[in-house]
C-alpha cells in the first residue's frame, strides 16, 4: 500500500460503522469517533441542522424519537424512509453515516481521502449494491465493494497471520447487530472466492436484547402492567426516552456479561437495578444462537466441505464477543473458533487488504456466488411505509417477533389438536426422533416412554440401553433452569460435594465433564443404599439428565467405563492439550484434575505439570477459547475468595497472601494476578496471560517462595508472550518508524522487544511525540526504554537541564548518583545514574546526534552497568 496514497476501509453495519485508515507508508489504524472506533449508523433528521450522524442523532432522538432511525442499513430495500414529517431517501441517510466517516478521515490524514473500500453482506444482489455504491459515491471519488466474508478471511491471513494455503477453505461466522451470515470462502492465487453463504436476518445482538427485555417484562409487568406498557410501547416522547434508556442500558449490560459474570440493568420508570448473570444470559441467547450454529453446518454442507477440512473458523462482528458463541461452535463443529480483540474492525481492515473489488453478481441475490442452494425464510409481512419507523428502536421488532411467535404457537395447537389420541398414545411408547437427538448416540439403540419411566421434573421421560444391555433413565428437561434445579436437588439427595472427586475413577464425586474441551455439563456419582452406585449426568445443550445404576461395586467400575464411552471422554492428549503443552515448552505434564479444571469455566483444556526450581508444589494451566471467558473464570476466582482489588501479590507481602491486581510485562498489561489461602494451609498463585489466552496456578506452602517461583517460571515462556503481545498491538509492531529505532539497538540488547504503554510514555518523556520500544532483560539492566524525537530540541525539553553538573556516572560515584555529559566515539550527550528505595540502580541517557533517550531500569553492580552501557546499551 506504501504508493498508493490513503486508502479507507469501512464496514457499514446494522448498528455500528468502523472505519480503518491506511497511511502511504503501510501504516493502518482504526478511525477515532467521540473517542470509540464505533461510529452508531444511526441519523436523525433535524428540519434546522440537517441531517445529525451518530451519537448526535441518538442524542437528538431523545427529544424527538419520530425523526431517529437506528439501523439505516435494515432500510436498504425501502428507497426512502420517513423521518418525522420529511420522506428522506436511503442513500441519503447512508451517505450521510459516510460523510460523516470521510470528515474524520481527512482530519487525520490532513486533506481529503478520495479512495474507499467498502464491504457489503455476501448475499446483497446487484440492487442493493447499487444502493450502497451510490450512496458513497456522493462521498467518495473512488469506490470498491468487497464481499465482507472475503475482507474477514482475507483479514485472518493478512493480518492475524495464519497460514491458509491455497485452496484451503474458511468460514466466516458474523454475528452482527441485526443479522448473521455464515459464509465459507477459498483461498485462491488471487485472494479468496466465496463458495456458500447463509444469513439470518432476523439474528444478531438486537434479539438477545429482547430476550432480556421480555425476561424482566414478566416481573415488572407483573409489579405494574400499565407502565411495563409504557416502556415496551411507548406513546409519546417521554416514554420513548425512557424506553430508548431501557434498551440502552440492557446492550450494556450485555456486554458486560461477555468479560463480567454478573451485572444489573436500570428499569426506568419503576426507578429500579435488575440483577442479570452470565448463566441467564447464556439461556437466553442459546436458542438464538443455536439458530447460528445450524446455519453454520448447512453452510458447510452446501459448500461439500466437513469442519476438521477447514483450516480456521473465524468470528467476527460485535455480537460474536459473547462467549457462548464459540463454545456452542466448538462443541457442534470440532475445531475451535478463532476471536480476535476487536472483531468489529477485522472486517473494514481486511478490507484493505484484498487484491481486487468484488465480482460482478452472478444472480439477483448474491455475489458472485451460485444461486441460493439453503432454503431462506420467509418474507414477513410488509409494513406500510407510514408506520414502518413511527417507533424507532428494538421495541418494534420485538413486538413484531412476539406477534410471530404468537402465531406460530396456535398453528402448533391447532396440528396437535387434529393428530388425534391415537398419535399419543402410540409415542408413549416409540418416542419421536426429536427426542432421540437429545439421548446419547449408544444409549439410542433401544429408547421407550411409559408409565414405568419417570424422573422428577422431567416433561418426558425414556428408558434407554446401549448395544450391551446397560440400562440408563433419561429425563428430557424443557429449559437449561429445569435441568439445573433437578440436578440441584439429586446432589443435595446424595449428600456429595460439588467440585469434588472425579467420577472417571472413583465411586463418589462432582464436577463438570468431560475433562477436556468445552463442558458438556455436570456429573455427580455416590454410593447409596444396599452399596448401589450412580452416575448421574446432565447435558446442557439437550437439556436432559441421564441417570445409570449399578448393584455391586464391581459393577459400578464397568458402568464408569460405560459413562465414559457413552459422553465419548478424549483420551489425554487432546489437541488443546497438547498445543498448551507446547506453548508452554513444558515437560512431565498431564491433564489437570477434573475438580481444578471446574475452578475455571470456559477452559477447553488443562494441564498439570512438575513445576521447575523451588517454592511451588504443583503448577496448573488453562486454555481458554477468548479473552473474555478468561477474564470471566479469573473475575469468578477473585470474587469467590473475596480477594480485595488493587493488592499486590507478587512479592508475597499481601495481607493474609489474599489480593488481586492487573500485571505488565515492561508497562504491557498482561492480565490478572490473584492471591489467596488454599485448602489444608496451602497459598495458591494464579495468573492470566491474556494474549496467549492462558491461566496459571501454583501451590505452595511459602508466601515469599511462591511469589520468587512464579516470578522466575510462570511460564509460557517470555519470547512466546511477546510474539503474541506483538502481532496483536494495534498497529502490529513493529512499525516502520519502530523498524527503524530497533537498527539504533545493539542486537545484544535487541531482546523481547515491545512498544510500551502510553502511560509509561508519558512518566518517562512527558507529552512529547515519540516512538518508543522497550527490550530486556540484558547483561546491564531487566528493562530498557528507547525514545526517539522529532527532533533534538524535543528531545532536550524531555530531558530538562536542571540537574547538571553533577558526579560521573561512568567513574561510579559512592551513591551511584550523578548526571553529567559524555562522550562515546561518534556519539554525545548527558547521562544521569541513581539508585531506587529497594536499591535497584538506574542510568538516564540522551544521545544528541539521533535525538533519542533511553532509560535503563532494575540493574545490578554499578560496575557492570556501566561497562554495558559503553558497549552494549546503545544507540548505535
Amino acid at each position: 500500500m506504501g504508493d498508493e496514497g490513503f486508502r479507507i476501509g469501512i464496514d457499514f453495519g446494522t448498528s455500528n460503522t468502523a472505519a480503518v485508515l491506511a497511511f502511504p507508508d503501510g501504516r493502518v489504524r482504526p478511525l477515532l469517533f467521540d473517542g470509540s472506533p464505533l461510529l452508531p449508523s444511526a441519523v436523525h433528521a433535524d428540519p434546522l441542522v440537517g441531517l445529525l450522524v451518530g451519537r448526535d442523532a441518538t442524542h437528538a432522538a431523545r427529544v424527538r424519537p419520530d425523526r431517529f432511525e437506528p439501523h439505516p442499513k435494515r432500510c436498504v430495500d425501502d428507497g426512502a424512509v420517513l423521518l418525522g414529517e420529511a420522506r428522506v431517501p436511503v442513500t441519503d441517510l447512508i451517505a450521510g453515516v459516510l460523510r460523516r466517516v470521510a470528515a474524520e478521515a481527512s482530519r487525520v490524514a490532513g486533506g481529503a481521502v478520495p479512495r474507499a473500500v467498502l464491504t457489503c453482506p455476501a448475499g446483497w444482489g446487484a440492487r442493493r449494491q447499487e444502493v450502497l455504491g451510490s450512496a458513497a459515491r456522493d462521498v467518495f471519488a473512488d469506490v470498491v465493494l468487497v464481499p465482507e466474508p472475503v475482507a474477514a478471511a482475507t483479514y485472518f491471513v493478512a493480518v492475524a497471520g495464519r497460514r491458509v494455503p491455497t485452496g484451503s477453505c474458511l468460514m466466516v461466522y458474523d454475528l452482527g447487530a441485526g443479522t448473521f451470515d455464515a459464509s465459507v470462502v477459498r483461498r485462491t492465487g488471487e485472494g479468496f472466492e466465496v463458495l456458500a453463504i447463509r444469513g439470518l436476518d432476523d439474528v444478531g445482538g438486537l434479539d438477545i436484547d429482547a430476550e432480556i427485555v421480555a425476561t424482566l417484562g414478566h416481573t415488572y409487568r407483573a409489579r405494574d402492567e400499565d407502565t411495563w406498557r409504557r416502556l415496551v410501547e411507548p406513546q409519546d416522547q417521554s416514554d420513548r426516552r425512557a424506553s430508548r434508556t431501557l434498551w440502552e442500558d440492557v446492550r450494556a449490560g450485555k456486554e458486560l456479561l461477555s468479560r463480567a459474570a454478573h451485572t444489573s440493568v436500570h428499569i426506568p420508570l419503576f426507578d429500579d437495578e435488575a440483577p442479570v448473570g452470565r448463566e441467564q444470559l447464556d439461556r437466553l441467547a442459546t436458542p438464538i444462537l443455536a439458530r447460528t450454529v445450524a446455519a453454520s453446518r448447512a453452510v458447510l454442507d452446501a459448500a461439500g466441505v466437513a469442519p476438521e477440512e477447514l483450516a480456521g473458523l473465524f468470528l467476527v462482528g460485535g455480537a460474536s464477543r459473547m462467549p457462548l458463541a464459540a463454545a456452542l461452535l466448538h462443541k457442534q463443529l470440532g475445531i475451535a473458533p478463532t476471536v480476535v480483540e476487536q472483531p468489529e474492525l477485522v472486517v473494514a481492515e481486511g478490507g484493505l487488504h484484498t487484491r481486487a473489488p468484488a465480482a460482478a453478481p452472478a444472480g439477483p441475490d448474491r455475489i458472485g456466488v451460485p444461486p441460493p442452494v439453503l432454503p431462506t425464510p420467509s418474507p414477513s409481512p410488509p409494513v406500510p411505509a407510514d408506520d414502518r419507523h413511527r417507533d424507532a428502536g428494538p421495541g418494534t421488532r420485538f413486538r413484531l417477533r412476539l406477534r410471530r411467535r404468537l402465531t406460530a404457537v396456535a398453528l402448533a395447537a391447532t396440528v396437535l389438536a387434529g393428530a388425534g389420541a391415537a398419535v399419543i398414545a402410540e409415542q408413549l411408547s416409540d418416542p419421536p426422533s426429536n427426542d432421540l437427538i437429545a439421548v446419547p448416540e449408544p444409549l439410542r439403540e433401544d429408547c421407550r416412554g411409559g408409565d414405568d419411566a419417570t424422573m422428577p421434573g422431567a416433561a418426558r421421560t425414556l428408558l434407554c440401553r446401549d448395544r450391551q444391555g446397560q440400562q440408563a433413565t433419561v429425563g428430557l428437561f424443557t429449559d437449561r433452569e429445569a435441568v439445573e434445579s433437578a440436578y440441584r436437588q439429586a446432589v443435595r439427595e446424595a449428600g456429595v460435594t460439588p467440585g469434588e472427586g472425579d467420577c472417571a475413577t472413583a465411586a463418589t464425586g462432582e464436577h463438570r465433564y468431560p475433562a477436556a474441551g468445552t463442558a458438556t455439563g455436570r456429573v455427580l456419582c455416590y454410593t447409596g443404599a444396599a452399596g448401589r452406585t450412580s452416575i448421574v449426568w446432565t447435558d446442557d445443550q439437550g437439556h436432559t439428565i441421564t441417570r445409570a445404576e449399578a448393584a455391586s461395586q464391581d459393577a459400578g467400575r464397568t458402568l464408569r467405563e460405560a459413562w465414559l464411552a457413552w459422553t465419548a471422554a478424549p483420551a489425554f492428549p487432546t489437541r488443546e492439550e497438547r498445543d498448551l503443552i507446547d506453548l508452554l515448552a513444558a515437560v512431565d505434564c498431564r491433564r489437570a484434575p477434573v475438580g481444578v479444571l471446574d475452578d475455571f469455566p470456559g477452559a477447553l483444556a488443562g494441564v498439570e505439570c512438575n513445576p521447575q526450581g523451588v517454592g511451588a508444589r504443583t503448577a496448573s494451566y488453562f486454555r481458554f477459547g477468548t479473552v473474555a471467558e478468561l477474564r470471566s473464570a479469573m473475575d469468578g476466582q477473585a470474587a469467590a475468595v473475596k480477594a480485595p482489588t488493587g493488592t499486590d501479590c507478587a512479592d508475597g507481602t499481601a495481607p493474609g497472601f489474599l489480593g488481586t491486581r492487573r500485571y505488565d510485562l515492561r508497562s504491557v498489561e498482561l492480565g490478572a494476578l490473584l492471591c489467596h489461602p488454599g485448602p489444608q494451609s496451602s497459598l495458591v498463585l494464579q495468573w492470566s496471560v491474556e494474549s496467549l489466552l492462558v491461566a496459571g496456578r501454583a501451590v505452595g506452602a511459602d508466601a515469599t517462595g511462591l511469589a520468587a517461583w512464579w516470578r522466575v517460571y510462570s511460564g509460557p515462556p517470555v519470547a512466546r508472550t511477546v510474539e503474541a503481545v506483538n502481532g496483536q498491538a494495534a498497529p502490529p509492531f513493529p512499525t516502520a518508524a519502530e523498524s527503524e529505532l530497533l537498527t539504533h539497538i545493539p542486537q545484544r540488547s535487541r531482546t523481547n522487544c515491545i512498544r510500551p504503554s502510553g502511560e509509561q510514555i508519558r512518566k518517562n518523556v512527558g507529552s512529547e511525540p515519540v516512538v518508543a520500544i522497550v527490550c530486556g532483560p540484558t547483561s546491564g539492566a531487566r528493562v530498557v526504554f528507547y525514545y526517539r524525537f522529532p527532533d533534538l530540541a524535543a528531545m532536550r525539553r524531555s530531558y530538562g537541564s536542571g540537574r547538571t553538573g553533577g558526579a560521573d556516572c561512568t567513574k561510579q560515584p559512592r551513591s551511584f548518583a550523578g548526571e553529567s555529559s559524555y562522550q562515546r566515539g561518534r556519539v554525545s550527550g548527558r547521562l544521569r545514574c541513581g539508585s531506587d528505595e529497594s536499591g535497584n540502580r538506574w542510568l538516564e541517557w540522551t544521545t544528541d546526534e539521533l535525538a533519542i533517550a533511553s532509560f535503563a531500569f532494575q540493574g545490578g553492580d554499578p560496575a557492570a552497568m556501566i561497562d554495558w552501557w559503553r558497549h552494549d546499551a546503545g544507540p548505535a
